[in-house]
C-alpha cells in the first residue's frame, strides 16, 4: 500500500491540478485506515495474552482499541469482534470466563459472559 501512496503523489508532483489530489487523498485515507486496522489487531492480541495475568490492563488495550476504532472509523474484525464482550469488554474465554453453548434447533452458538451475564449469539447457519 505505501508504494502505492508514493506513486500517486509523484503523479501529483509532475502533473498537479485538483482532481490528482483527491486520488492522492483517497490514498492517504485508505493508507491510514490499514494502520488503524493493523494496530487494533496488534491491541487485541496484546491484550489477549495479558488477560488471564492481568484483566485491568488487558481492558486498558481494548479500550484503546475502541477508541482507535471511533477515531479512525474503522470496522473490527469478526474475528475480534466474536471474542469480546459487548457489555464489559472483557475477552471471552470458553471455560475461563464464558460459557458456550449450542443451540442447534435455532442454529447459533450462545456465549454467555460470566462476568456480566450478557449474551452474545453467533449464527452458524445460512
Amino acid at each position: 500500500m505505501v508504494g502505492k501512496h508514493i506513486a500517486v503523489w509523484h503523479f501529483k508532483h509532475w502533473q498537479g491540478g485538483s482532481s490528482v489530489s483527491v486520488i492522492v487523498m483517497h490514498g492517504r485515507k485508505a493508507l491510514i485506515e490499514e494502520i488503524a486496522k493493523e494496530r487494533i489487531e496488534i491491541l487485541f492480541d496484546i491484550a489477549e495474552r495479558e488477560f488471564i495475568s492481568n484483566q485491568k490492563l488487558a481492558k486498558s488495550y481494548i479500550s484503546m482499541m475502541n477508541k482507535i476504532r471511533t477515531h479512525y472509523r474503522v470496522g473490527i474484525p469478526s474475528r475480534i469482534k466474536n471474542r469480546i464482550c459487548s457489555n464489559c469488554s472483557s475477552i471471552l474465554i470458553p471455560g475461563y470466563n464464558c460459557k458456550v453453548t449450542i443451540a442447534s434447533s435455532k442454529g447459533h452458538i450462545i456465549y454467555k459472559c460470566s462476568v456480566c451475564g450478557s449474551e452474545k449469539h453467533l449464527h452458524y447457519r445460512k
